[in-house]
């Protein structure tokens, strides 16, 4: 997990014909929600979206969206009755319909795959233009109802492991440079396991290329501050490293309740271990990390573990699920 964990893009996009979400009439944008879906609905598309009606989704079904990337959370908390949403494929990608913007692609995929996300929304951006005319002008671009979003209209985001850099004080440092190349750092799930995202912060110009390029390319170089940090804690302190690392496999087999943080930081500590060989833990070896840590999301063990039977993510039942679930993958993991 050392390597770059997740990507997501989004690209925003708006209709010349109609004024920003904001201020423009519900009637126009029911409108302009119809045009767009029945497009979805039509002939073009290498693989068929699937339209969702927004009213009818529990909270517990958006907040599934959103966890697995599929839904940003600024559109999972809007309202209004002409919003729209659909998913494209097997969920290779969505499009969310009249929130800050008129149309937002949203991609997301686990490990290094910007470059393959950029790929694919380009070519539905490309087949969504057929039918809408984008709101452009030569000088600033995409027009966007945010003007730090104008130009590209496109976020790459970069998801990354770093919790040796994030102990030590270092992503400090990396985070400074990052703002010096027009991008920034963020943790994601509130900094647990010391994951997060880096992304294009300043006004984007450019070939989108450039831009995915670029964030991949820092994430790359921030990979291996980590990698040569870890290195260092391992070295100059390899007991407390192993008493960090025995300590989260001894909760991870016999906790019987755990929240969604505490586990993440279990798993972190635990993969670092597996990277340094340090660990067996065959449960994790046979899945990524992050995707065990995305599998104990709220809504993840509510739609995978309990059949929807509960719409409150504040659940004590939860958080026994996920202790099951880390006593099942972490079973015969040891310290070497």
């Amino acid at each position: 997990m050392s390597t770059l964990t997740a990507s997501a893009l989004s690209l925003s996009r708006n209709d010349a014909n109609r004024r920003f979400c904001h201020v423009e009439e519900m009637g126009a944008l029911e409108e302009l929600r119809s045009e767009v879906l029945g497009t979805l609905k039509g002939d073009g598309w290498e693989h068929p979206w699937r339209g969702y009606d927004l009213d009818a989704m529990s909270p517990m079904e958006i907040t599934h969206l959103v966890e697995r990337g599929l839904m940003t959370p600024a559109f999972a908390e809007g309202a209004g009755s002409a919003r729209g949403f659909a998913v494209y494929g097997d969920g290779w990608a969505s499009l969310e319909i009249n929130g800050v913007d008129h149309f937002n692609l949203v991609g997301f995929r686990e490990g290094d795959r910007l470059e393959a996300l950029w790929s694919l929304l380009s070519v539905l951006d490309d087949r969504l233009e057929t039918a809408v005319s984008y709101a452009f002008d030569p000088r600033w671009g995409y027009l966007t109802a945010y003007p730090v979003k104008a130009g590209t209209g496109l976020r790459a985001y970069a998801t990354l492991h770093v919790p040796a850099l994030m102990l030590t004080g270092k992503l400090a440092g990396a985070a400074l440079e990052l703002v010096g190349r027009g991008l920034g750092i963020a943790p994601l799930w509130g900094g647990a396991g010391g994951v997060v995202q880096i992304s294009n912060i300043a006004r984007q110009t450019g070939p989108e290329a450039e831009i995915v390029a670029e964030v991949e390319q820092m994430a790359r170089e921030i990979i291996e501050k980590e990698r040569s940090v870890r290195k260092m804690l391992l070295r100059e302190h390899p007991v407390q490293g192993r008493d960090q690392i025995g300590r989260a496999l001894g909760v991870a087999q016999h906790a019987w309740s755990m929240s969604f943080q505490e586990a993440v930081n279990l798993v972190s500590a635990a993969q670092v271990g597996l990277e340094q060989g340090l660990v067996e833990a065959p449960g994790l070896a046979a899945e990524s990390a992050f995707s065990l840590m995305s599998r104990l999301q709220p809504a993840h063990i509510v739609m995978d573990y309990m059949d929807v039977k509960t719409d409150c993510l504040e659940n004590p039942e939860i958080d026994q699920i996920r202790a099951r679930v880390m006593r099942e993958v972490f079973a015969g993991s040891g310290i070497r």
